[in-house]
């Protein structure tokens, strides 16, 4: 009997997703059942390791399926599209007016505070949404390569060729992408600058909502700078830190903040009512993006203007952030 051969699929979006979930959204009829068969006896796996169905996947990574899978599926009579939702012209306006560059495989943004990166449990507009309504009127399709929470804002990498996702994933996984944030901080972390290291683990803590610190988590390290403390009434109220994540876990950049002892103002997840008492609004803000070009290898920056909130915060504090960058 003929071997089956192994398709190699690269993760090119949904950063963090079960590996279950994944492969449905990828095969719309492929059962669980199906899957765990599947997993249970190897054919499918992830960087060439068996793993279960609850295995986390990450932008970048290999997944093994076999070439016969399609045949452990009933065709469907027509093959399924990404449902669009129409794009008003107050989307379209919208999702312009966050656009910092464009050119034939990249699109950068500068994705606005409270907007979700894609949709979930309540949650109906979102980046993918708009970008995949955007693209039916372009004629283009976007691929995203990475997250950003819903209340972060700031620089956002978007493909729009497969090639140019896969390119980027990889660069991703590699650590070739490097991202600067910037937060506003409760208090006045001493030493003002360092890295954190600190692992982290989803439900760490007991709430399986939350991320924590956790010896038994994944390695997480956090570089940090305090740019300028923050003064309101005299008093040195906050800091203004620039981070730069070595690696990328879900909310690493927020627990960070809160095991040093210095909630990013406006976490009430977790910062608690130190870092609302002041302001409910999240501050962090991707600030700047470095990735190579696909063609030369040549780095390319990328920065994005702070969001509305933050800028009313630094000018509470009598600070004019454009002049101190």
């Amino acid at each position: 009997m003929k071997k089956p051969f192994v398709i190699r699929l690269t993760v090119d979006d949904s950063d963090g997703m079960r590996l279950d979930r994944w492969l449905r959204k990828r095969y719309p009829t492929l059962t669980q059942g199906v899957i765990e068969k599947l997993l249970r006896l190897g054919k499918i796996r992830i960087e060439g390791k068996k793993v279960g169905s609850g295995a986390r996947i990450s932008v970048g990574q290999m997944i093994e399926v076999p070439d016969t899978i399609d045949r452990a599926i009933p065709k469907p009579a027509e093959p399924k599209s990404k449902p669009t939702t129409p794009l008003t012209q107050e989307d379209e306006a919208y999702l312009e007016s966050m656009v910092l560059w464009e050119d034939e495989e990249v699109l950068v943004l500068n994705k606005s505070f409270g907007l979700a990166t894609q949709g979930g449990s309540k949650i109906v507009r979102h980046l993918d949404g708009l970008l995949n309504a955007y693209g039916v009127r372009k004629g283009v399709r976007y691929h995203l390569v990475h997250r950003l929470d819903r209340d972060t804002s700031g620089v956002f990498l978007v493909a729009k060729t497969s090639d140019m996702a896969t390119f980027l994933g990889e660069a991703f996984r590699q650590g070739n992408i490097k991202k600067i944030y910037w937060a506003i901080v409760v208090g006045q972390p001493r030493p003002g600058q360092g890295v954190i290291n600190a692992p982290l683990l989803k439900g760490g803590d007991g709430n399986q909502e939350k991320v924590a610190v956790n010896k038994a988590g994944k390695t997480a390290i956090t570089s940090y700078r305090t740019i300028q403390g923050l003064q309101k009434r005299g008093i040195t109220q906050f800091a203004w830190l620039e981070l730069a994540p070595q690696t990328g876990r879900t909310h690493q950049l927020r627990v960070h903040a809160t095991h040093i002892g210095h909630p990013i103002l406006g976490d009430g997840k977790y910062g608690g009512q130190a870092a609302t008492a002041a302001s409910r609004q999240l501050h962090l803000h991707a600030r700047a993006i470095t990735f190579p070009d696909r063609s030369t290898g040549t780095p390319l920056t990328f920065i994005a203007p702070p969001p509305p909130h933050m800028e009313a915060t630094f000018k509470d504090c009598k600070v004019d952030w454009e002049r101190m960058v």
